[in-house]
């Protein structure tokens, strides 16, 4: 996947998050919010986001 589909994907997990908290999408315990939260850290981590690795792939190119 490219950098911008991921982090358009994180946005829209942090819109479906705030979305569930506001509106009171039934779930106990704030289940989905925590989810989509924890879905957004680990495609944070994913190594396409990370911008260092983008512009090593550009140096080397180069």
């Amino acid at each position: 996947m490219r950098r911008l589909t991921l982090l358009l994907f994180q946005l829209f997990l942090a819109l479906f998050a705030a979305y569930a908290v506001l509106y009171d999408v039934p779930n106990e315990f704030l289940v989905v919010p925590l989810l989509s939260l924890v879905c957004m850290f680990f495609l944070g981590r994913h190594p396409s986001t990370s911008p260092k690795e983008s512009q090593q792939k550009l140096v080397l190119d180069g």
